[in-house]
């Protein structure tokens, strides 16, 4: 037995949110709401953000793919939305490290 890396877990976000084009799990469904609403800036919250919108951009285009371009929008948006929340909790995660180390900022 292997311990999964962050880029495995990736993967299987990925893939698992692509085979939801049909139907969404509750627990999937559950899992991308809190992921979604959450306003943490943890390392674990970076990269979920980060995953998640992989995951929502390959289910984008699962739903392209099925002709369902309302869902492909939906999971789009929610995709970019998702690499905003990473790029801001990428900067508050900066912000924190920079006021640790006792840095003077300008």
């Amino acid at each position: 037995m292997t311990i999964p890396t962050l880029a495995d877990y990736m993967v299987f976000v990925e893939k698992r949110m692509e085979s939801a084009s049909a139907v969404m799990d509750p627990e999937l469904a559950q899992s991308l709401s809190e992921v979604f609403t959450t306003t943490a800036a943890t390392d674990t919250d970076l990269f979920n953000f980060i995953a998640y919108s992989q995951g929502c951009h390959a289910l984008a285009q699962a739903c392209r793919e099925q002709g369902d371009y309302e869902g492909a929008g939906l999971y789009h948006a929610m995709g970019q939305d998702l690499l905003s929340k990473a790029a801001n909790a990428l900067a508050d995660l900066m912000v924190f490290g920079v006021e640790h180390l006792g840095l003077v900022r300008h």
